[in-house]
This record gives C-alpha cells, sequence and structure tokens, in this order.
C-alpha cells in the first residue's frame, strides 16, 4: 500500500510540472490581447517569465521567442531582442516574419543598414504588406545621404500607398523625401493630403508652413498654423504651432508678436528647448538683459551640451558687464566644442578688450588649428598680432583670412592696416581693394572713410 501511494504522488509531482504550451499560453492569457507597452510592470515582468520559462522548455516552441522578443522591444531592450530575432532567422530563415521584426528591431537602434537588409529579406519571403514598405521607406529616408536610397525611399512608400492609400504619416513621408530631392511641387500636394487626412497632426501642419515659409508664401504659412491653433478646442493645438509661428513673426521683424507665441508655446510645452533660444534672442533685442540671461541660462540647463546657449550667455553677461562671469560662460562653451569657433572668437574678443593680447593670440590660434577654414579667426588672429607689434605673424593670418574669404572688405581693412607698417605700397593696393569692397556698405561707411584718407596720406608720401 505505501508503495502505491508513493507512486501515486509521483505521478502526482509529474503532472504539476508545466510544460512549454502551458505556460507559453499562460504568458498569452496574460497579454490579453493588448499591446505590450499597456501592460504594468508587474505585468511586463510576469509574461517575460512566462514567455522565457516556456521557451527554455522547449527551444523549438518558436512563438514564445516571438512573444519574449516583442516583449523586449515593448520595455526598449533592443539588443536583446535583436539577439532574439536572430536566433529565429536561424531556426525559420524562410520566414518574412522573422526578417520585418528583426528590421524593425535594428531601426529603433539606429541600425539602419542592418534593417534594410532585413526588411528587404522579408520582401523576398512574401512580407509584402504596406506596413513593410513603409518600413523600408523609413529606413532608406534615413540612409538618404546617397541619393539612390532617396529614389528608392520614394518607391517603397508609393508601394505602401499602393496597397493603402489611406495613410496620411506615409504621404508625410514620402512629402520629406520630395523635398530632397526638390520636387517641391509634389511635396505640397503630398504635404496637403497628409493634412487633409490628419488635420491634427501638428508635425505634418508645422512642416507643410514650413515648406511655404520656404516657398515665399507667408501668408499660406502663416494660415496653416492659425488654422491649426484653432482647433485648440478639438485637442489639437500643439507648442509646436505656436512655436513656429512665433518663429514666422520673429523673421517679419514682429517681436512683440512672436515673444506671445514663444511664452505659449513654452507653457504648453516646458521641454520645446528651442523656445528659450528664441526668448533669449528677444529678450537681448530689446534690452532685457536680465530676461535674456534668464531664458538662455534655461535653455543650458535644460541642454547642457549646448555650446551656443553658453555663448549667449557669455554675450548677455558682457553686456552686463560682469566679465568673469562672461569668460566663464565661453570657456565652457569652448570646453563643449566651441560653437563652431563662435566660443574662441567671443573669447578671444574679450580678452582684446581687455587688453590681455597673449591670452587672446592663444585663444585664436588654438582655434584656427581646430577651424583651419574660418577666416574671421584668422583675421582676428592676425588683427592681435599687429596690436602686439608682430608684424609678420599678423600679414601671415590677415592674408589667410583674405584668402578664404577674398571678398570680404573687413579682412582688406585689418590687412591694409598691418601693411602700412610693413610695405606701402602693399598698404595702398590693399587699401583701393577694401574700398572696391566696401563701397556702397553702410555698415563699413566709418572703416571707408579711414580709408580713404590713409589713401591719401599715403598718395602724398609716395
Amino acid at each position: 500500500m505505501k508503495g502505491l501511494t508513493a507512486v501515486a504522488l509521483l505521478l502526482a509531482g509529474c503532472a504539476a510540472e508545466p510544460d512549454a504550451l502551458t505556460t507559453y499560453r499562460q504568458a498569452q492569457e496574460l497579454i490579453d490581447g493588448r499591446p505590450l507597452r499597456s501592460l504594468s510592470q508587474a505585468e511586463l515582468a510576469q509574461v517575460e517569465r512566462l514567455a522565457a520559462q516556456a521557451r527554455a522548455l522547449d527551444p523549438a516552441l518558436h512563438e514564445a521567442t516571438f512573444t519574449l522578443a516583442a516583449l523586449y522591444v515593448a520595455c526598449g531592450a533592443y539588443e536583446d531582442a535583436t539577439a532574439l530575432y536572430r536566433s529565429l532567422v536561424e531556426a525559420r530563415p524562410d520566414d518574412g516574419r522573422v526578417y520585418a521584426e528583426l528590421g524593425l528591431s535594428l531601426a529603433a537602434q539606429g541600425r539602419y543598414s542592418g534593417a534594410l537588409r532585413a526588411y528587404q529579406d522579408a520582401v523576398r519571403r512574401g512580407e509584402k504588406s504596406a506596413l513593410i514598405y513603409a518600413r523600408l521607406g523609413h529606413a532608406y529616408q534615413a540612409l538618404g545621404h546617397l541619393q539612390e536610397n532617396l529614389h528608392a525611399a520614394q518607391a517603397a512608400y508609393g508601394a505602401s500607398l499602393q496597397l493603402a492609400p489611406e495613410q496620411a504619416e506615409v504621404r508625410y513621408q514620402l512629402a520629406r523625401v520630395e523635398v530632397r530631392l526638390g520636387h517641391d511641387e509634389e511635396a505640397h500636394t503630398l504635404m496637403q493630403q497628409a493634412l487633409d487626412a490628419a488635420p491634427e497632426d501638428a508635425g505634418i501642419r508645422a512642416d507643410l508652413a514650413a515648406l511655404y515659409r520656404e516657398a515665399g508664401q507667408r501668408h499660406l504659412s502663416r494660415d496653416a498654423l492659425v488654422a491649426g491653433l484653432a482647433l485648440h478646442d478639438r485637442g489639437g493645438a500643439e507648442a509646436v504651432l505656436h512655436y513656429e509661428l512665433g518663429r514666422l513673426l520673429w523673421e517679419e521683424g514682429d517681436g512683440a508678436g512672436a515673444l506671445a507665441q514663444f511664452e505659449w508655446a513654452r507653457a504648453a510645452d516646458p521641454d520645446l528647448h528651442p523656445v528659450y533660444r528664441y526668448l533669449g534672442l528677444i529678450h537681448s533685442a530689446k534690452g532685457r538683459l536680465d530676461s535674456a540671461l534668464a531664458a538662455f541660462a534655461e535653455l543650458a540647463n535644460r541642454q547642457p551640451g549646448d555650446a551656443a546657449a553658453q555663448v549667449s550667455i557669455g554675450i548677455v553677461s558682457s553686456r552686463m558687464g560682469t566679465l568673469a562671469a562672461a569668460e566663464e560662460a565661453f570657456k565652457a562653451a569652448l570646453a563643449l566644442g566651441g560653437a563652431e569657433g563662435d566660443a574662441a572668437l567671443k573669447l578671444g574678443g574679450l580678452y582684446v578688450h581687455q587688453r590681455r593680447l597673449r591670452a587672446a593670440v592663444q585663444v585664436f590660434k588654438e582655434a584656427t588649428t581646430a577651424h583651419p577654414h574660418h577666416a574671421e579667426l584668422f583675421a582676428s588672429l592676425g588683427d592681435t598680432y599687429r596690436q602686439l607689434g608682430l608684424l609678420a605673424a599678423a600679414v601671415q593670418a590677415g592674408e589667410e583670412a583674405v584668402r578664404l574669404e577674398p571678398e570680404r572688405a573687413l579682412w582688406r581693412f585689418h590687412l591694409a592696416s598691418t601693411y602700412e607698417r610693413l610695405d606701402p605700397d602693399r598698404a595702398r593696393a590693399e587699401w583701393r581693394t577694401y574700398a572696391s569692397l566696401a563701397s556702397g556698405d553702410e555698415g563699413e561707411a566709418q572703416r571707408l572713410a579711414h580709408a580713404y584718407a590713409r589713401l591719401q596720406t599715403l598718395q602724398q608720401e609716395e
């Protein structure tokens, strides 16, 4: 009797051990047809445990692997998902669905070349849905630095629309491709069609307004943005529309109107970082330096890697007379990459203003090495050398600035000023060239008068 009881208990224990299919079904019941991203963290953890357990119990139960990989995608663990999809590719090399999901996982990591190959493999294996062609178009567009990829994206989006014409997002993406191909008329038509299908999509509306603005049709750009903002009661208004309307008004010289739009944009979305730059520019232009500094400081706080924000802080601080703060900001900008040489120009200029000429030379020299095609840096270096009396070095730097931008009058002015102390004949030639380039430029009026005076004096000495 005891032996029979032991056998019964053993059989009961075996029956209690879950099998792979049962465990997988438990995971599916927990999901219950819902999007994975809608599950709670506790539910996601439980589904992951069940799917992983089912896969471990039976590696041939590929649906468990699909579920686990999709779960990783939903959680943003794209590398883990990619590894699972690659294992499925090995197990099911003729299954287009595997390649389609692998492509999505790779694209989410920015690995567009790999995603492109995966989508192409999916299409070759029969996955020819509107969705796959759209994803293929996205991958080609992401690699659009090559012209042939833009044409391929154009074809892929076209195929997607043939299968499912009512896709506003695909029309929008195709319009973006047409813009890059220089097909403005086609882009306008597609963008308008996309907006007609999705009138409350602020991104489509903003891009359509940008197309109008670039085409010089500013009234149509304004109308598109205002119409979008009129949808506010239906939930269609977005911070980006206020921002784009603010930019339009700013470009038209309406600072007050632009300021109001940017303030509304900030209230709607405090994380729309470019708003703070425009707020700073507007306040700075109106002399409201405290407000300008606060706006640029907020931009720097939200975008700590933005060198241009630090440059702006330095400029406003300099105008406020807090030169130590300005120097600190310009140095911070240099440490962040220098904003294409602008930080060095401002820091070196500050040192020149403080008569710290050798410090200025060091800044300009290092910057010309980092930015060898930046004419203004060479011109500034040459002018600082001239003030130090290092005339040979001043000529060398000045001539490099002229070589880089031969039509820029100011560089000729600096070079002529240097040659006056070295070679009167070259000085006369440079003053004449400067006068020819500066003629008619109101911004050069004062320097032009000086140039004519120097020419007259040099000719008398000839």
